[in-house]
């Protein structure tokens, strides 16, 4: 098996992801959250983009590819969350592995 084949098998399902999105929704509507502002409505047209799309698994490939092009884009993203008012979470800490 090629290292290509070793990335695209061990990508999520869109079933997986859909279900991480309505997770995030569901603790924005525990919050109490506005449903219509922010990150509420963002991933809330995710969740519908990805219900519309012709192929929901070449959607989260495609979609992860506009989100983090390349490594620099994606150590910028990292350092921004390590920055932020997040740092004092260890859970979020350990789930984008601060050093």
């Amino acid at each position: 098996m090629s290292n290509q084949e070793n990335i695209e098998s061990s990508h999520p399902s869109w079933q997986e992801i859909e279900k991480a999105i309505i997770n995030v929704l569901r603790a924005g509507v525990f919050y109490k959250k506005d449903k219509n502002k922010g990150f509420m409505d963002s991933y809330k047209k995710q969740l519908d983009e990805l219900r519309q799309s012709e192929d929901p698994d070449q959607y989260i490939i495609d979609k992860a590819i506009d989100l983090l092009p390349n490594e620099e884009t994606y150590n910028t993203k990292i350092n921004a969350y390590k920055t932020s008012y997040y740092k004092d979470y260890p859970r979020i800490n350990s789930a984008i592995k601060i050093n």
